[in-house]
């Protein structure tokens, strides 16, 4: 009923101004064509009578028309435009964790990989990835391991820089890159965020470690051949002693 209201309305101004030059023709007939007193001064007015009430009805008509269709079709291609903007988020975005994933990570090395290349910027990353996630799925369940997986991206996403990128590679692995920092920064870089994942308490009042490899881009790199290298340094942290470092073209930390 309300999107015929307008319909309705459209209908009846065509109708009035159908009458109204209706009767501006007959009584120009009648009053002009057969008496013809006075025709010149009651043929203007009678012009600017008919003239008047149909821009009157015009006017309605086009407000009728905004708020039928025009402003409609507006509020939709608002809406269109939200829609694209949140499927191209998706297709970036990482299902659960909500962090970037594997597909925005090559994209963005290739980036950093070209400034570093042009410009002989400093770009670097650090991949870590979840001590005993598997224990955690066996002993609570699936879902408390996914939980631990949405927390600890939300914690990495509030510690990086803004101009950091958090990523989740596949599994429990994640990935940060960090323009503008060496492979010696991002090695200290990589020991912080291992101590604070060490201290900070999960839901279900879980404590974990994270092993940590990070490297620097280089200008000769591409994006398969760095993360495999940044995957070799995380596999030898997870290998080695507490304290003990697996490089990867920079700093591989095992988990405290």
């Amino acid at each position: 009923m309300q999107r015929s209201r307008p319909a309705v309305f459209y209908g009846l101004t065509i109708i009035g101004l159908a009458l109204l030059f209706a009767l501006g023709f007959m009584g120009y007939y009648e009053f002009v064509l057969k008496i013809r007193a006075d025709a010149a001064a009651w043929a203007a007015q009678a012009g600017l009578a008919v003239a008047g009430g149909g821009l009157v009805l015009l006017a309605i008509q086009a407000l009728l028309v905004f708020r039928a269709f025009i402003h409609p079709l507006a509020r939709d291609e608002e809406r269109l435009e939200e829609l694209d903007e949140a499927v191209r988020r998706l297709a970036v975005t990482d299902e659960l964790t909500r962090v970037y994933n594997r597909a925005k990570l090559e994209e963005s090395l290739l980036r950093e990989m070209e400034h570093v290349r042009r410009y002989k910027a400093k770009a670097s990353a650090v991949m870590l990835d979840v001590d005993g996630l598997g224990g955690v799925n066996r002993d609570r369940g699936d879902r408390a391991g996914d939980r631990l997986l949405v927390n600890l991206a939300g914690l990495l996403r509030r510690r990086v820089r803004k101009n950091d990128m958090v990523f989740r590679w596949r599994g429990d692995t994640f990935v940060i890159l960090a323009p503008h920092i060496d492979g010696g920064q991002a090695g200290r870089f990589a020991d912080k965020v291992r101590r604070e994942v060490a201290e900070a308490e999960f839901d279900d009042g879980l404590h974990i470690t994270v092993s940590v490899s990070s490297g620097e881009l280089s200008g000769d790199d591409a994006p398969d051949a760095f993360l495999a290298r940044l995957k070799a340094g995380l596999s030898r942290a997870q290998a080695a002693s507490v304290g003990e470092a697996g490089l990867s073209g920079g700093e591989g930390l095992s988990a405290a």
